[in-house]
């Protein structure tokens, strides 16, 4: 097999999956080469929405063989997300997080959210304890204002 000239691929990482997508020459031959070698397990799935494959990112390296014989590895765009360093607040919030159950990369809805779940199994009115709801309350306070501020 050769790299075809003027095909393209785009490989987006998103999380624990790759987004693949390609065009340009001889786009039938990599769309049926693509699934003889990753629809075999299942693994890739079609977001038509995004208009992307989305396979595991364990099969980053047989992907990337796959891209070296269909296309021309200029034509191959990565594209990684930034990994910023956690600034000094976010490392004083992962604390409140962690009392709320939530990730870091939770969305601030989900704040709200999880104070209210736990408040009803926490509440002192429903059994809970005092000093227990107070944490929950005191690191919801702490997320939503540290939201509203940056």
């Amino acid at each position: 097999m050769a790299t075809i000239d003027g095909a393209w691929a785009e490989v987006e990482e998103a999380g624990p999956r790759l987004l693949v997508r390609w065009g340009g020459a001889g786009f039938d031959e990599l769309k049926a080469d693509f699934r003889r070698r990753f629809l075999r397990h299942r693994d890739a799935i079609y977001l038509p929405e995004q208009r992307a494959w989305s396979i595991p990112r364990a099969h980053m390296r047989g992907l990337e063989a796959w891209l070296a014989l269909w296309v021309d590895q200029e034509a191959v765009a990565w594209e990684r997300p930034a990994r910023r360093p956690a600034p000094a607040q976010a490392l004083a919030l992962a604390p409140a997080y962690r009392t709320l159950y939530l990730t870091e990369d939770a969305p601030i809805e989900l704040v709200e959210a999880a104070r209210r779940v736990l408040s009803k199994r926490y509440h002192p009115d429903a059994g809970g304890d005092t000093a227990t709801m107070q944490r929950i309350n005191a690191a919801a306070d702490l997320l939503l204002s540290a939201a509203q501020s940056g």
